[in-house]
């Protein structure tokens, strides 16, 4: 089983992360997302457009079981954030968690 936020970590140290809604939904448009990470309480009118963009492109997406202040830190982040886009995983394995939530 994935430890979801060790995984975050190492991607953000090991990889390539953008963070934030508008960040996410162009990684995801410009098919530069390989994994969508969304916050438990993302809005909706954002979590929409989001899912509707990793739908008609393919990207997987990852439920983060905390909130958007519990996400920034799982990323390594001192900041709230709502949603991310895995653009390269690094040394992580948050891709593997990304394939069961597909």
């Amino acid at each position: 089983m994935v430890d979801i936020s060790r995984a975050l970590r190492t991607a953000a140290k090991t990889g390539s992360v953008q963070f934030g809604y508008k960040e996410t939904s162009d990684a995801v448009s410009d098919e530069e997302a390989e994994a969508v990470i969304l916050a438990r309480n993302m809005p909706d009118k954002h979590r929409e457009g989001v899912l509707e963009a990793a739908d008609e492109h393919r990207v997987p997406i990852v439920e983060f079981p905390g909130t958007n202040v519990e996400l920034g830190p799982a990323l390594g982040e001192p900041f709230s954030v709502s949603a991310a886009a895995i653009l390269d995983p690094g040394e992580s394995d948050i891709l593997e968690a990304a394939k069961r939530s597909a």
